[in-house]
């Protein structure tokens, strides 16, 4: 029986401490990427009209495809 007590009562005290720290953890998570958002917005604000800037480049893989369709030879008939 006592062993059971102290069971309940550890889970309730990591229970308690995982709240805390996941808390703590998640409104930190919550505030760098709000900064990160507000820095983005200001950056785009500052730019001024005619300037070009590219956010990302596209791939230079250029993918063919081999079942792209069938070649048929053309023969003329007269």
């Amino acid at each position: 029986m006592r062993i059971l007590l102290i069971f309940i009562l550890v889970l309730v005290i990591l229970s308690w401490f995982f709240r805390m720290t996941m808390g703590y953890f998640a409104r930190n998570f919550f505030n760098i990427t709000g900064q990160q958002a507000n820095k983005q917005k200001t950056q785009r604000k500052t730019r001024k009209q005619g300037d070009v800037h590219i956010d990302r480049q596209p791939s230079r893989d250029k993918k063919i495809k081999d079942n792209v369709g069938e070649y048929v030879d053309y023969e003329e008939i007269k």
